[in-house]
């Protein structure tokens, strides 16, 4: 598709026409869509069926189960956080994928300040995204980092010794 339509829209295959934008982009769509529909095709014609039982029988290599209770792992409890993140997950999909570029269209081409304002909601949400991407576990795991810390400079009381279920494999 890529030399397609760059020797369709040039006359010619170069390297000045391989790389024109046009020609890059039909050539990526194809891929994508091509892939996507190769996966459904070959899905549909031989289903796998998996029913992922298999999952709960994989042995974890360390029984690690802090700060979770013992309800946490109940179906229903496992299902309503399932209903949340699906909810929450279409909502922020639908929103991001079809409302917000919606809200675009009646400007029309962008004057130079409506440019400005999406480039500065774009940059803000980026800092935000930074922000509790990387801050936010650091901040939740701070205990974790303080007693590592504690434990390599010897500044702590001496460690209690491991219980043999808890031991790593």
């Amino acid at each position: 598709t890529w030399l397609i339509v760059a020797s369709a829209q040039s006359g010619e295959i170069t390297v000045d026409t391989l790389g024109k934008l046009e020609p890059n982009l039909a050539g990526n769509i194809v891929a994508i869509v091509s892939s996507g529909l190769i996966h459904v095709v070959f899905s549909l014609a031989k289903p796998q069926n998996y029913d992922f039982k298999s999952m709960g029988e994989i042995k974890m290599l360390e029984n690690d189960q802090s700060g979770l209770a013992e309800e946490d792992y109940q179906e229903s409890v496992l299902a309503s956080a399932k209903m949340w993140i699906q909810k929450w997950g279409w909502a922020f999909t639908i929103i991001m994928v079809i409302i917000w570029p919606l809200l675009s269209l009646p400007a029309g081409v962008f004057s130079k300040d409506y440019w400005s304002m999406w480039v500065f909601i774009s940059i803000a949400w980026a800092f935000v995204a930074t922000f509790v991407i990387i801050w936010l576990p650091l901040y939740e795991s701070a205990d974790t980092f303080k007693g590592i810390f504690v434990a390599m400079t010897g500044m702590g009381s001496k460690a209690e010794p491991v219980a043999k279920d808890q031991e790593t494999l």
